[in-house]
């Protein structure tokens, strides 16, 4: 059986790294044996270099990608090479690994165009410096627009609402399809009044004709869900089967690895409460044509019981996101 988690990979590699003796060459081992691709993992000597390769005949330009200090993916002629170099983190690189090898398994009409976006999802993800797990803001944040995609988004549009989360790829709103743009806040129900606003851009209507804010309140409960399980019921969701790739692309981006997924067992979380706003010129904010020249990534908070006239039913955000609103207030 080929090696699947980081364990084995790790293990694997250091047999051969110790196995190839002091010459120069190569030790190369099949992975996925059943599969249409040609996938190896390879320790180059005397360099000791630990390579994925992937033979495929896929198109794709010829590139070099840093994904981090020490690891580069290289595309060549329709062949991908993820290469570390002696120096790297070699369990980071395995975990790397196993999750490409899981990604070469799922179906997909070009696996190795399909693999070079999961790259680019991991490097940003690097950049990030989200690779020992998310803190516990985060947690709830995820969550929090997970519950939105699985109660609002999904089924207003199916598949077309994994698409529309656009915020881990670095989007100002977390969910945008057609002409409306949802921006998803959850706090902790300790401090269920406030609602803190990233930058200048989040609430800016310049270029989009309708915006929504939905303020979440959770709190944790026995009887609660964890983040895991309510990603594992959304993997199985069959909208989000159709768009599986997508999915967890975005959940690699925002820094879920299912390798930390006992970090999260404790928490399980309930929604206490869930309001939505029509944002406009008359809301509370602060946009970027409100900021003078040389200022800005400005953080600020809302308080919500300023914004009550500008309340709406759950109902007119998935009008709204299907292109059949008509908006009105509660």
């Amino acid at each position: 059986m080929s090696p699947s988690t980081p364990e084995e990979l790790e293990q694997s590699f250091h047999a051969a790294e110790n196995g190839g003796g002091p010459g120069h060459g190569a030790v190369r081992r099949r992975l996925l044996p059943n599969s249409d691709l040609d996938v190896f993992t390879e320790v180059r000597l005397p360099s000791r270099e630990w390579v994925l390769v992937v033979h495929s005949d896929d198109r794709l330009d010829d590139r070099d990608l840093v994904l981090a200090t020490g690891l580069v993916c290289r595309t060549r002629n329709g062949s991908v090479e993820v290469v570390a170099s002696p120096d790297t983190d070699r369990r980071l690189f395995c975990t790397l690994l196993a999750d490409l090898v899981n990604q070469l398994s799922l179906p997909a009409d070009k696996p190795v165009v399909a693999l070079v976006r999961r790259l680019n999802a991991w490097r940003r993800m690097l950049g990030r410096g989200l690779t020992t797990g998310l803190p516990p803001e985060a947690r709830i944040g995820l969550y929090g627009e997970l519950l939105v995609l699985r109660e609002l988004m999904l089924p207003a549009i199916g598949p077309n609402g994994v698409k529309s989360w656009v915020g881990p790829d670095g989007a100002p709103q977390d969910f945008q399809h057609l002409s409306t743009a949802v921006e998803v806040k959850t706090v902790s129900r300790r401090d269920p009044g406030r609602c803190r606003i990233s930058n200048e851009q989040q609430l800016d209507t310049s270029s989009i004709p309708e915006l929504f804010l939905i303020h979440q309140a959770v709190g944790t409960s026995p009887d609660g869900t964890t983040l895991g399980e309510l990603i594992d019921e959304l993997r199985d969701h069959p909208a989000v089967r159709a768009e599986l790739s997508w999915f967890e692309n975005c959940l690699l981006e925002v820094g879920w690895l299912d390798a930390h997924r006992d970090q999260y067992v404790n928490d399980r979380y309930v929604l206490a409460r869930r309001q939505a706003f029509s944002v406009d010129a008359s809301f509370p904010r602060i946009t970027p044509a409100d900021l003078p020249a040389g200022v800005s990534a400005v953080s600020y908070f809302v308080d919500l019981s300023a914004c009550s006239s500008h309340r709406v039913d759950e109902r007119i955000v998935r009008d709204a996101v299907t292109g059949t609103s008509s908006l009105a207030k509660e």
